[in-house]
């Protein structure tokens, strides 16, 4: 078995010569196996078409975009993986290695001869524990770096993972926020609203052996919508195991406004917790309706108060915000402004463009609304972090880049970069320009050549992600 990563922006189409090295690589495949998420739909078609233009193994699709729309991948992939794929994709190895009939194997569609195959949904994965650590055993994985698919060491494995490892300890979702794939997942399977989460010991154990394989690893990050969810009981066993057995600094991104408690935040701190993030997406009432985000704003600032308690022994807190909704007015970005303004400094904000992921709620509503009429160029071709460089988007930033360097922005101030009528008069860009480039006496805003920069569109950054292509021999 090989596994290649491709990273790449997904807005780049593949050099040919990068083709070529993974059609090489491919060339005694039984089986090829393609993940994506929907803005990797462009780079999987031109995998998919290149190996086909040279062999006729079949290519299964999977991941997150087969899922919600396999009647589109199945035109392209001979099969396609819908849901958890690891019992689906070895059932079907094991038969092709035996040549076996594989058509009926539950979870996978087949284009066979465009005789489609549709075969009942495989139920999700109960226990976590039954799934094998991840694969860095590296002596058969590849990577696309500097032009070329090279052969995996550990310098290059250093490179892409840098010093993080990032895992999940969850599955499922108990939220039913309206533009996220887990709200398209739950609409397939209705149980993916129960939390499976990874026994403690399961957990530890993977962590010891990544940080055993992998000494270069100085972090770890739990990149995880729903690791608060876990009981105060597990979180103490965890927090316990943790600092005795791993000892890294401990990353966690999944913090919501109704999760976080001073109980389970003190378990976790005393354990290694020195960083998190939490979704905050928006302050305005009718927005977080929209949204399906159930907390109110007293709950977020609760929230944000109790993260300073602990600054002395963490990071800055980071805070998911999302911008460009078409269905907001500048009163209602305005709201937001003003409640983020008067949050305890220092905090960090990760930006989101809102994209209309198909399957979700959002989705449908913004297709009725005609906001969708080419899902390739309005959603797959879009880049969620390639927010627009509106007025008000600016002042978003701008109020980031304070915060970021612990000063508040006041209220005067706000108010005459938000009120209407000194928008009209065209005051408020004075206003704007003054914050931009205020000689501050003292140095704390060290981000301004930074700022200056970002407000001309390096804000808008391209967000490189892997790409993998699993090629089984």
């Amino acid at each position: 078995m090989q596994l290649v990563f491709l990273p790449s922006a997904h807005i780049d189409k593949y050099e040919d010569e990068v083709m070529d090295e993974v059609v090489e690589l491919a060339k005694d495949s039984q089986l090829v196996g393609i993940t994506l998420m929907t803005n990797f739909f462009d780079n999987s078609v031109q995998i998919t078409r290149k190996l086909k233009a040279h062999y006729d193994f079949p290519i299964v699709w999977g991941g997150i975009h087969p899922t919600i729309r396999p009647e589109e991948c199945i035109n392209y992939a001979d099969i396609v993986c819908i849901g958890e794929g690891e019992d689906s994709l070895v059932e079907l190895a094991d038969m092709i290695d035996k040549g076996q009939d594989y058509h009926h194997i539950k979870g996978l569609w087949f284009n066979d001869n465009e005789n489609i195959v549709k075969n009942q949904n495989r139920s999700l994965t109960k226990s976590l524990d039954d799934i094998p650590y991840p694969d860095y055993d590296y002596k058969t994985h590849f990577i696309l770096t500097n032009g070329h698919v090279q052969k995996m060491d550990a310098g290059l494995l250093k490179q892409a993972l840098g010093s993080t490892y990032v895992t999940i300890p969850t599955r499922g979702c108990p939220y039913v926020c309206t533009y996220c794939c887990n709200n398209a997942v739950t609409q397939i399977f209705p149980e993916n609203t129960s939390l499976r989460a990874k026994t403690i010991d399961y957990l530890i154990n993977e962590l010891l052996e990544v940080t055993e394989k992998l000494p270069f690893i100085e972090r770890i990050k739990f990149d995880d919508d729903a690791f608060f969810v876990y009981s105060v009981k597990n979180m103490q066993e965890f927090s316990e195991q943790y600092r005795n057995k791993i000892g890294l600094p401990l990353r966690v991104t999944g913090a919501t406004p109704v999760t976080l408690t001073r109980e389970k935040l003190t378990i976790l701190v005393d354990g290694g917790l020195d960083s998190i993030r939490m979704g905050i997406e928006s302050a305005n009432t009718t927005t977080k309706k929209l949204y399906k985000r159930r907390y109110t704003n007293k709950q977020v600032e609760k929230s944000v108060r109790l993260l300073h308690e602990f600054r002395n022994k963490t990071e800055m807190p980071k805070f998911d915000f999302i911008l460009d909704n078409p269905w907001e007015t500048d009163d209602d970005l305005v709201e937001s402004l003003n409640f983020l303004s008067s949050l305890p400094t220092p905090f960090t904000l990760n930006f989101f463009s809102l994209l209309f992921y198909p399957g979700t709620e959002l989705y449908d509503i913004a297709k009725a609304d005609g906001m969708i009429k080419d899902d390739w160029n309005d959603v797959y071709r879009q880049h969620y972090k390639r927010c627009t460089l509106t007025y008000l988007n600016r002042v978003f930033f701008l109020l980031n880049e304070y915060a970021s360097n612990n000063i508040a922005i006041k209220p005067i101030f706000m108010f005459c970069l938000t009120n209407q009528m000194m928008r009209k008069l065209k005051l408020n860009w004075l206003v704007y320009g003054i914050l931009l480039i205020a000689p501050f006496k003292s140095n704390r805003l060290r981000g301004i050549r930074k700022l200056r920069s970002s407000l001309k569109h390096k804000f808008a950054r391209k967000a490189d992600s892997l790409q993998p292509a699993f090629l089984a021999n």
